[in-house]
Formats: structure tokens, C-alpha cells, sequence
């Protein structure tokens, strides 16, 4: 079962603790490699119906790796390459630097690819690369907490949002990305955020068991900034129709996705420090340092004298969140691969 996750004083005496953060930060930052709650070779990837009295994304992770619902109605192998947290090779295989390249790759999806059928699939999408550690470089547009979902066995979001996965939409156009950064985005900008992105996700127990530091108010404090995140390659079928995939054809004027490749999970988050950053310059810095970490820290600190009550969590609009960076930036340009 997962270690326990870290209370909000936790995290922020890691915060700190000076020079050994980003030391013990650095050696997570490639995909984790250790023993995890996975299924077994010889065991089959099927969907459960969820116990009664879950209580948390500990409980959750440590015995349902493919999730769970109330049905046992849902894609297993999906939820399970949701789950991973540990991978053959940890190296990155490949970087993307534009929402086209991952939309091509979509074109070369099985035909027969539907919402539910993950499995049939799997040796063509591994193929494609699905299950590499892939690389996505570009700006942060925004983000929020994710509901109640399967693969995290319809938990409640919970008091800090500890119980789901964390959304967060990249995209690559610096004009929109400094607008976000700067609260002066348009409409039509606003308007271009879902559909013109890639997402990414950070899962609970990931997060709880080797980034504590990520946190909503750490990639708040990221907003419209130049961002390298690594994860692996996964296609997230569930939403592989026109109503919500923007590059299907006959897609829908309500679609909110660019593709339904994603890293899903994310293994390391940075984000550039003095822009603009060259893909392997020295400018970057992991997601909850610095800045990002001092805006978190004050975030915490209020947070802990004006708690909510259990049952207001999970109002948040299903708009990504934008807001402002501290960090000031330079002109910028397009990112280089």
C-alpha cells in the first residue's frame, strides 16, 4: 500500500529545507522504477465493482489497480496504464513540441479504437508508442482538479484535492501563454485553451508518494510560463469521440480536447525560470521551487485558518484555472525541440 500522504505542514517544511529539496527532487526526476501494486503478468486486467467504505486514494491504489466503480462497467486496461507507477525504462524516447505532431499521431489510431475497448488494442497503440516516457515542451495554460473517476475508484476529491488526478492542459502559442500570465487573455483565447492543448495528468498516489510538492498553487504560480514535463505516452479512449476530441472529424462545436494522446502519469514537471528557455538549458526549475514555492507556501498558510467544510470540495468550475506568474519574463519565441 502507498506511504501515507503528507499533511500541508509536511510539504511545506520540505519546502524548507534549502539545498536538499531540489537534490532529492533531481534524483525523482526521471520515471520512477520501483515495485508498485501492479497486476502480474499471469493476472488478468479486469474492471471490479468497488468494497464499500474506500477511504482514500491510499486504500484505493494499494488493492484496486485498475480502479473500481459501482457497476464494474468501465476499461480496465485503460485505468490500469493510468495507474502505473514505475516503467522498464525510465529515459525519455521522444519529445513533442507542437499539438500537430501528437494530432498526426492520433490519424494513425486503429480504426476500430471505440471508449471501452483499450485491450483489443494494445500491442498496435505500443506500437505508436504508447507506454514510452515521452517528453511534451511548451507553455502552461491551465489546470484543475478532476472528480470523481474509475480509475481513482470514484473517491470524493477530498479537502485538498488528494483523492484525484490533477488536469492540466499544455499548449504551444507564446502570444496566448504570456496573455494568461498577465490576466489580459481574451476571449478567444480563453476559448482556445481546451481545444488547442495537450493534457497531461498527475495521479494522487503519484503524487502523494514522490512529488508532495505539486500542488494546485505550484502550477497556478506556473500559469503561462514555458514548461517541460515528461510522463508516459497513453491514449485516454474514454474520450475518443467527436463530442469531446477536437481533431476527430465531425468533431463538435462543444469539444474540449486536442488529441486523446496525453502523459498520463506525469514522472517531472519543470518550468523555465528566466524565459526563454532552450529545451536542455540551464534555466529550468522543478515545478513547487522557488517562486512557485513561496506562492504555495502563503496559499497553505491561509488555507489552514479558512478551511472549507468536507462537503464543499469538488465546486470548481470545469474551466481550467488561470492566473498570475511572480516570475517576470523576457520577450519570448517559439519553443525549439
Amino acid at each position: 500500500m502507498p506511504p501515507a500522504r503528507p499533511k500541508s505542514s509536511v510539504a511545506k517544511a520540505m519546502l524548507g529545507l534549502g539545498p536538499a529539496v531540489p537534490l532529492a527532487i533531481a534524483l525523482l526526476h526521471g520515471a520512477v522504477t520501483t515495485p508498485t501494486n501492479e497486476i502480474s503478468a499471469t493476472s488478468p486486467i479486469e474492471p471490479v465493482v468497488c468494497a464499500e467504505n474506500i477511504d482514500d486514494y491510499q486504500a484505493c491504489h494499494g488493492e484496486y489497480p485498475t480502479g473500481c466503480n459501482s457497476t464494474g462497467k468501465y476499461d480496465a486496461q485503460l485505468n490500469y496504464f493510468k495507474n502505473l507507477t514505475s516503467w522498464g525504462n525510465p529515459q525519455v524516447q521522444k519529445w513533442y513540441n507542437s499539438l500537430d505532431s501528437l494530432q498526426t499521431l492520433e490519424n494513425q489510431l486503429p480504426s476500430g479504437l471505440g471508449k471501452s475497448n483499450h485491450a483489443v488494442y494494445v500491442n498496435q497503440l505500443k506500437a505508436l508508442g504508447e507506454g514510452q516516457i515521452t517528453g511534451v515542451f511548451g507553455y502552461l495554460y491551465g489546470f484543475k482538479p478532476e472528480k470523481q473517476e474509475s480509475s481513482n475508484c470514484m473517491l470524493d476529491p477530498g479537502e485538498d484535492n488528494e483523492n484525484v488526478d490533477f488536469h492540466i492542459y499544455i499548449g504551444f502559442d507564446p502570444g496566448v501563454a504570456g496573455r494568461l500570465e498577465n490576466k489580459t487573455a481574451t476571449s478567444a483565447d480563453k476559448s482556445q485553451i481546451n481545444p488547442k492543448s495537450v493534457i497531461v495528468e498527475m495521479t494522487p498516489h503519484y503524487r502523494a508518494q514522490f512529488h508532495p510538492e505539486w500542488t494546485l498553487a505550484a502550477l497556478n504560480a506556473g500559469i503561462g510560463h514555458q514548461v517541460k514535463v515528461t510522463g508516459q505516452l497513453m491514449v485516454d479512449n474514454e474520450h475518443y469521440i467527436p463530442s469531446q476530441d477536437c481533431n476527430l472529424k465531425g468533431h463538435t462545436a462543444g469539444c474540449w480536447r486536442g488529441t486523446v494522446w496525453e502523459l498520463h502519469p506525469i514522472t517531472s514537471f519543470e518550468v523555465c525560470a528566466k524565459e526563454p528557455c532552450e529545451q536542455d538549458s540551464g534555466e529550468w526549475v522543478f515545478l513547487g521551487q522557488g517562486a512557485a514555492a513561496a506562492a504555495d507556501s502563503a496559499v497553505e498558510e491561509n488555507r489552514s485558518s479558512t478551511r472549507r467544510p468536507r462537503g464543499d470540495v469538488g465546486s470548481e468550475s470545469p474551466q481550467p484555472k488561470q492566473g498570475a506568474s511572480p516570475v517576470s519574463r523576457p520577450s519570448r519565441r517559439t519553443p525549439v525541440p
